[in-house]
């Protein structure tokens, strides 16, 4: 091999082992990246959306999502049967409406209602958009691969020393 083509040689093969130590080191920066899973309606952990209509992403505990599901469950059973001064959503006596949402008319005792308006206040805290920022994660480890053209490229320029 000529003298010119041994050194195009070595300058190709120092290019892909530059743009494959590149390439690795930015794939390591994008997995890196964490997203909001559900964009800003992501719940802080230990919440779950509360589910009390099509849409209601409210953060509550697991606990009060639940009950939430079996008082829409429960529905019909807290209304008049015959309707009433509002017409077929008027409640039984001792129920009022959720509102944990505009146009919620899910009839429930007092203390819920008041418990989704707590909720409905405290939305905005639940969110992991709102959270405070995590501790950056720690640099990544250098990225070393062996010299694919020794005496052309110095030692040490591969691998950080």
């Amino acid at each position: 091999m000529s003298h010119n083509r041994a050194n195009q040689y070595k300058s190709a093969t120092l290019s892909v082992a530059i743009l494959a130590a590149l390439g690795a080191l930015g794939a390591q920066a994008v997995a890196g990246a964490d997203p909001l899973p559900y964009g800003p309606d992501t719940c802080n952990q230990g919440f779950v959306w509360r589910e009390a209509g099509p849409g209601d992403v409210v953060c509550v505990t697991p606990a009060v999502r639940s009950s939430t599901a079996q008082q829409n469950q429960a529905a019909g059973q807290n209304r008049e049967p015959n309707g009433g001064a509002y017409g077929p959503d008027t409640c039984k006596q001792g129920f009022v409406w959720r509102e944990a949402f505009g146009g919620d008319v899910v009839c429930v005792t007092p203390g819920v209602r008041s418990q989704a308006a707590g909720d409905n206040a405290a939305a905005a805290s639940r969110k992991a958009a709102n959270a405070p920022a995590p501790a950056p994660a720690p640099a990544p480890a250098p990225l070393c691969i062996s010299n694919p053209a020794p005496g052309l490229i110095p030692d040490g320029m591969l691998c950080p020393q």
